[in-house]
């Protein structure tokens, strides 16, 4: 039922004949809306300053006014353009900002301005003020975002998170929020799950937590329901399945 079950077929632990001889499908693409509207309402917060919003409220002052982010002035990073990142994508397009995508593959993506590969993200992180992640957890993924891609991050960018949690380094998350780099963080995944009590992730003023429930609609397990009986139908009709899982890299 997960979109990134390609991780629970990989803890199975099954045996090289065994992944040849099963099938294993996701529901990626069932999620792709409702992560779409997390992602846009993260990279809206940072924009609007919400942690300065809320540290002000709480205060109960009232400052001088400023000026706000405008998303349709902003460049935006999103990581993986599959179900989800297309979704992200065209929704952030929508609102006027400009979309740089990545992908291993040289595809063409509605509201996508520029497509790199994932082994260029550090070199166009200085242009960009928001990041979303929506890639899968995977070997080649992990701490895909660490502290060489931090170091590179325009200051104050702001990072959302909707993909899996080990592709974030948070030690070095936790730093480049520290240090400024990154000016806000929405996280619906983390490393470990649930988050400890004793992240700092918890405490931090410029990071909204978010318990992996981002996902969540109610239309979901009806969806993911037509989308079983419509791979269960291609299964008997000999053809090809929907979001069949990589069972070498397991996403």
């Amino acid at each position: 039922m997960a979109a990134g079950g390609g991780g629970q077929v990989k803890a199975a632990g099954l045996s090289a004949e065994e992944l040849d001889r099963v099938l294993f499908t996701t529901s990626a693409g069932v999620h792709g809306r409702p992560l779409a509207e997390f992602a846009v309402f993260g990279v809206l917060a940072g924009a609007k300053d919400l942690p300065r919003l809320r540290r002000q409220q709480d205060d109960r002052e009232w400052s001088g006014r400023w000026t706000m982010g405008q998303v349709n002035q902003q460049t935006v990073l999103v990581l993986g353009l599959g179900g989800i990142g297309r979704v992200v994508a065209e929704t952030l397009h929508a609102l006027g900002a400009t979309v740089i995508g990545t992908s291993r593959r040289d595809v063409t993506v509605t509201g996508v301005s520029t497509v790199v590969h994932p082994d260029r993200i550090t070199e166009v992180a200085p242009t960009v003020d928001a990041v979303v992640n929506t890639l899968p957890g995977t070997e080649a993924t992990e701490h895909l975002l660490g502290e060489r891609f931090f170091g590179a991050l325009r200051p104050g960018a702001t990072l959302v998170n909707v993909g899996r949690g080990s592709v974030i380094d948070e030690a070095a998350l936790i730093g480049a929020l520290d240090s400024g780099r990154v000016g806000f963080a929405a996280l619906d995944v983390f490393e470990t799950e649930p988050l400890p009590a004793h992240s700092p992730l918890w405490d931090h003023d410029r990071v909204l937590v978010s318990p992996h429930t981002a996902a969540l609609d109610a239309a979901e397990d009806r969806r993911i329901a037509e989308l079983f009986a419509a791979n269960a139908t291609r299964l008997l009709d000999g053809h090809e399945l929907l979001n069949r899982v990589n069972t070498v890299e397991f996403y």
